[in-house]
């Protein structure tokens, strides 16, 4: 013996290195692929550690404190850290992950859309960013930047590559969400052309959402009206006008493109337009008086417009409307618990949906985009992938409900889209039978007949001369004060189409003057209506207007009601006054037949009653 005292149970040091090392190396097995969770990262340190102190020699400091232990004590710790481990083995996956640097920045998604859906796809896009953050919501996976720009400019940007021209409006779109599938046809067409524009993959329909008539509650009308709902855009008109009901369509938004073209077609309308347009410019005159009547704001605002249609309340006009925008005017006229608009009592500014047998529908169509000129990431492609799955999926279709927007067949609706808003849940498949979107050709051959009966190119403005004009009124003659009104309109039409004056009567005929020599007339002789009304629509041609003042009665037979009727293509307004009657037979059927109009003035009143006549050129 060497004089030293052997340590007490020798084999206990090898014991606890032999545990120390392997409990560290199954704690870092366990961990390391790769850890996860507060408690993998915990794990993952405190093997790192035991490692480090038994490779460091620290093992035999360690075990000189646990070597006074007794075994039961070190069995116990040791069954305690295993059972540690298979714990934080089973629970790390639902620890929430903690990173130990910042996230990754978030793909960026470019959508782009129109005014009228902009509010509804920018919800729906925070829905998605939602839905596809990480569980915990500790990073944005994804952020979808929507903005919006008329269908026409939308179309036109796309065509062209998204010039500069376009990116200082918005950033070049990785989503494109229309309003109709003809737009997206529109610019197919185009690109097949041009050969400029993104490539698009299309998704048909997220959804169709009905245009439809408007009607104020306090026409009576029931949601469950069968005499009004199912019947044809045309019929509907006509049944409009003949109850002194006035009807006010957006300007220059698909909206308005979509009932244009539905309600020119209507009833077989498209061939009869082809040869006569006298239905199309009766109509559009109708539209402009209602428009002009109720101070409604010109433009593609809709919010303008619905805007002056509450302030009218009760005396509205009824209007075209998508439905989403109906619901939505309706939320804001019935308040978060007000009565229900479908109510005989609920408020008299509600509108009630009528739905035409064949209107046309927002159809929503979803176009991801590939662009030539610019790179996607593989990030930015999986994310715009992403949000379409998301929409097209049942839950993207319940959001989209709560937007107002009707979803694909078998999502089923719920509020806003119910009958206290105002609109007939059921109504679309029972009452509307046309397609979403107009078959091809048609849509541009509707609208280029809607320009051609708006745009008013020639105005002739004929004033009778005959001798009843030199009755006095006061210290003026017929004759005087209705050149002072003729002056007047001349000023004011002058700006916007060429014009064009004349006179008429037996002694003279059908003479022309200008604004310097129509007050030196003398009137005389009687007074050949018919003559000037058949001289005045040949005059002004195919698309003008013909103005005629009377104040009288033909009494010259040289032009016979017949060769009137004979007569095409220019509108006749008349102003009668005096012994002149809107009731002759004559002046019904020419201004009927040309989608005029003639209005009954006082001698006194010639200025203001021609102005208010002249408001529908």
């Amino acid at each position: 013996m060497n004089g030293q005292v052997p340590t007490k149970e020798p084999g206990r040091t090898k014991m606890i290195n032999a545990a120390l090392i392997a409990a560290g190396t199954i704690i870092v097995t366990v961990v390391t692929d790769p850890p996860e969770g507060v408690v993998g990262w915990s794990l993952f340190v405190l093997g790192v550690l035991v490692l480090t102190a038994a490779g460091a020699g620290l093992a035999e400091l360690i075990a000189a404190v646990l070597i006074r232990l007794p075994y039961e004590r070190i069995i116990a710790a040791t069954l305690v850290l295993a059972l540690a481990v298979w714990v934080a083995f089973v629970l790390a996956p639902k620890i929430p992950e903690i990173r130990l640097g910042s996230c990754d920045p978030p793909a960026q998604v470019r959508v782009l859309t129109s005014p009228d859906l902009l509010t509804a796809y920018r919800s729906l896009a925070d829905e998605f960013e939602e839905s596809a953050d990480d569980s915990d919501g500790s990073c944005r996976r994804a952020e979808v930047h929507v903005f919006a720009m008329p269908a026409s400019r939308a179309m036109d940007g796309l065509n062209a590559g998204w010039s500069a021209e376009y990116l200082r409006e918005g950033p070049r779109p990785d989503v494109w969400l229309p309003e109709s599938g003809m737009h997206v046809e529109e610019v197919r067409k185009r690109r097949e052309v041009t050969k400029f524009g993104p490539a698009m993959e299309v998704t048909e329909s997220l959804g169709s959402s009905p245009i439809v008539l408007a009607v104020p509650a306090r026409t009576g009308i029931k949601l469950t009206d069968e005499a009004w709902q199912g019947q044809t855009w045309r019929t509907l008109a006509d049944k409009l006008h003949d109850s002194g009901i006035g009807l006010v369509r957006p300007e220059s938004s698909t909206v308005g493109d979509l009932a244009t073209i539905a309600i020119y077609a209507s009833e077989d309308g498209r061939v009869q337009l082809r040869q006569n347009p006298a239905w199309a410019r009766s109509f559009e005159a109708w539209v402009d008086s209602s428009a002009k009547a109720g101070q409604y704001p010109s433009g593609t605002n809709i919010d303008a417009l619905l805007g002056r249609q509450r302030e009218l309340g009760a005396n509205g006009a009824a209007l075209v409307l998508s439905e989403v925008d109906l619901v939505r005017y309706n939320e804001s006229v019935r308040g978060p618990s007000g009565r229900g608009c479908d109510s005989p009592n609920g408020p008299p500014a509600c509108l009630r949906a009528v739905y035409p047998s064949d209107t046309h529908s927002f159809d929503r169509p979803l176009a991801l985009l590939t662009w030539s000129e610019t790179g996607q990431s593989p990030a930015q492609h999986d994310a715009a992938v992403a949000f379409r799955t998301w929409l097209t999926s049942t839950a993207g279709g319940q959001a989209a409900v709560l937007q107002r927007l009707r979803p694909p067949p078998g999502i089923p609706l719920q509020a806003p889209l119910s009958s206290v808003n105002g609109v007939v849940p059921g109504g679309p498949p029972v009452y509307v039978r046309e397609t979403a979107s107009p078959g091809p050709g048609l849509a541009e051959e509707m609208t280029g007949i809607e320009d051609a009966v708006r745009r008013t190119s020639r105005v002739l403005i004929s004033l009778d001369a005959s001798g009843s004009m030199r009755e006095r009124v006061g210290g003026e003659t017929r004759y005087s004060l209705a050149v002072k009104a003729v002056l007047e309109a001349h000023a004011a039409l002058a700006k916007q189409a060429e014009v064009s004056l004349s006179v008429f009567s037996a002694t003279m005929g059908v003479r022309p003057v200008d604004p310097g020599s129509i007050g030196q007339v003398q009137p005389a002789g009687n007074t050949p209506q018919h003559k000037a009304l058949l001289e005045g629509m040949r005059a002004v041609g195919q698309g003008g207007v013909l103005v005629l003042l009377t104040d009288g009665t033909n009494n010259v037979n040289d032009v016979s009601p017949a060769q009137l009727a004979e007569q095409t293509g220019a509108r006749v307004l008349v102003l009668a006054f005096g012994e002149a009657s809107c009731g002759a037979q004559v002046l019904i059927d020419v201004t009927g037949r040309t989608g005029g109009s003639c209005r009954q003035a006082g001698v006194d009143t010639l200025a203001a009653d021609l102005a208010e006549l002249l408001r529908a050129v």
